[in-house]
């Protein structure tokens, strides 16, 4: 079928430079992305200015679509654009000679210059989760300790059968869709409510465990109909919920571990010599459910003024009080680790670098208002925190434990320098 719009881009006396600024997310076009996704838009405007076939209008973006992945833009951005030109088109498409046939083809040919893109997106989208469901699997195959997390893994496997369906569009033998009879659905409603003791994290879990099955019924119901763009956000949201299951029994295993770990006797916090083994875990937990973490070194500042002036003892309370103070805003999941003398590791399963940096920004100034009574005399502190955050992205090797404690050590070394009584992120 042929089509054309010319005449309603001439009367605009629209250019291929405003095209870009007005119904392209390239506001700017001097920057690099835009000047180098230029002769796709080019190509698309030319066309438009002229008489074309669906297909050939259909390769131009597909041909965008490409260039748009391979620079990561993601999906929304690109059909928010052909949105623009729709609305655009269809706004002045009223004061042309355009028949009724015409005009509902014209739409019809939109929605399938958006299923094209949604379908290139949704081929790269699934063979990336398959990638990304293995590695994560694999990082859950390492971990030493494997409790709650374990029955993370049968979902992953069910997610990516899910992914395998919609590629080959097929709906035979397909995952199972009932929430209460998947191998993950069957251990929750069985043996988790005895491990799960915390009711509104238990019923938080099983509520996005049938959300997700929900999604996964629509897309089953939807499959053959080549409706590409509803499956993608579909299958978006699927993959999403399933990571939102693994962080949420990822940090129901940091406080199972946190439970089991051996002590420090004056403190409380765990031990130095726990350090790698819960590192590593935590990487491959993060690794697995796709999520930062932030490990901070905190060193109390001028402590051996405490001790010499006040007496051990008096050190010794305070870094109880500093460890105390410490739980106040951290969660059961979050690890404290003395990790010698004056000086405590704290490690954040599941949070941003800003995040992060709030939590022990709230620490310190906490800590800075506290005192210690102690033979007559009002002892205060304060402490400086170095902190790195890490984002995993491959899998966990021996050295990333020395290279990120030294990153979080520079940056404890830069809050000393600032001025002490900060926190320092990297």
């Amino acid at each position: 079928m042929r089509y054309d719009f010319s005449n309603i881009l001439h009367k605009k006396h629209i250019s291929t430079h405003e095209f870009m600024v007005t119904y392209t997310s390239c506001i700017d076009i001097k920057t690099q992305e835009c000047q180098a996704s230029q002769k796709y838009y080019s190509n698309i405007f030319t066309m438009l200015t002229q008489t074309f076939k669906e297909e050939e209008l259909l390769a131009l973006f597909a041909e965008l679509a490409e260039f748009k992945l391979e620079k990561e833009i993601p999906y929304i951005v690109l059909s928010n654009e052909v949105y623009n030109l729709e609305n655009f088109i269809m706004a002045n498409i009223s004061s042309t000679n355009f028949s009724t046939d015409e005009i509902i083809n014209a739409m019809q040919l939109f929605k399938h210059i958006n299923n094209k893109i949604a379908y290139i997106y949704l081929t790269k989208y699934i063979n990336t989760l398959m990638s990304k469901n293995n590695i994560r699997r694999s990082s859950l195959s390492d971990l030493v300790e494997k409790n709650i997390v374990k029955h993370y893994e049968s979902h992953l496997i069910w997610l990516s059968n899910l992914a395998k369906h919609i590629q080959d569009n097929d709906t035979t033998d397909f995952p199972e869709l009932n929430h209460n009879a998947c191998a993950f659905g069957i251990w929750l409603h069985n043996g988790a409510k005895k491990i799960i003791q915390n009711n509104s994290k238990y019923n938080s879990i099983i509520n996005v465990h049938n959300n997700l099955h929900i999604f996964a019924h629509k897309i089953y119901d939807i499959l053959q109909q080549g409706d590409y763009h509803i499956l993608i956000t579909y299958l978006e949201k699927c993959e999403l919920m399933s990571l939102s299951i693994g962080t949420e029994l990822a940090l129901l295993d940091q406080i199972r571990m946190n439970k089991q770990i051996s002590k420090d006797s004056l403190t409380g916090s765990l031990n130095r010599n726990a350090l790698k083994s819960i590192f590593e875990s935590q990487y491959e937990l993060s690794l697995a459910t796709n999520n930062h973490f932030v490990l901070a070194m905190c060193d109390l500042d001028y402590f051996k003024i405490v001790n010499d002036k006040y007496g051990h003892v008096a050190g010794d309370k305070m870094l109880k009080l500093f460890v105390q103070t410490l739980k106040k805003d951290l969660r059961n999941s979050d690890i404290i680790i003395r990790y010698g003398g004056e000086e405590f590791i704290i490690i954040l399963p599941t949070l941003s670098r800003e995040k992060g940096y709030q939590v022990l920004d709230k620490v310190r100034e906490r800590f800075s208002q506290v005192t210690l009574e102690h033979e007559e005399h009002i002892i205060s502190a304060t402490v400086s925190i170095g902190m790195v955050t890490v984002k995993p992205k491959e899998s966990f090797k021996n050295s990333f434990l020395d290279e990120y404690v030294m990153i979080a050590d520079k940056n404890l070394y830069m809050a000393k320098a600032a001025g002490r009584n900060c926190v320092h992120a990297y």
